[in-house]
């Protein structure tokens, strides 16, 4: 159940486009008694479930609230858009999450280089964009000369 808290706060976290270091910076402004704010690597190992369990279970419900009122800041956000939003949005860094990372090693280890036909058909098949996969298998191309 932690485990799937984990994962579920770090997609949602990434979807609202927000760092690692905003989130335990902003656990300040919270007011929760007791709590100040956290580390960027403290965040980072509750996502990847690297921290003990007690500080797990301790920093479940601290979490949750962050993302309850991060959620509900984000949807009034959306209900009513600045007026003067001119700046340039930068794009926010693509997630893929694991049922999809599995396919996608999976249709790597038959084909590396797939065309462009099959790069759109995976994209098709898993719901990302065409770009995101077509990049994913560049970037694993490149992992592999690495190694």
């Amino acid at each position: 159940e932690l485990e799937a808290f984990a994962e579920r706060f770090k997609q949602r976290r990434i979807k609202l486009g927000v760092t690692q270091a905003d989130v335990g910076s902003a656990l300040a402004n919270l007011k929760i008694p007791g709590v100040g704010s956290l580390s960027q690597s403290t965040i980072c190992r509750f996502e990847s479930l690297t921290l003990s369990h007690n500080n797990m279970i301790a920093l479940k419900p601290i979490l949750q609230a962050w993302l309850e009122e991060a959620e509900k800041s984000h949807r009034e956000k959306l209900a009513k858009p600045e007026l003067f939003s001119g700046a340039e949005k930068k794009r926010k860094r693509t997630s893929i999450a694991a049922p999809e990372k599995r396919s996608l090693e999976a249709y790597f280890a038959l084909q590396p280089r797939p065309s462009s036909e099959k790069i759109a058909a995976i994209a098709e098949k898993l719901d990302l964009k065409k770009n995101v996969v077509r990049v994913w298998f560049c970037n694993q191309r490149q992992k592999q000369k690495r190694m």
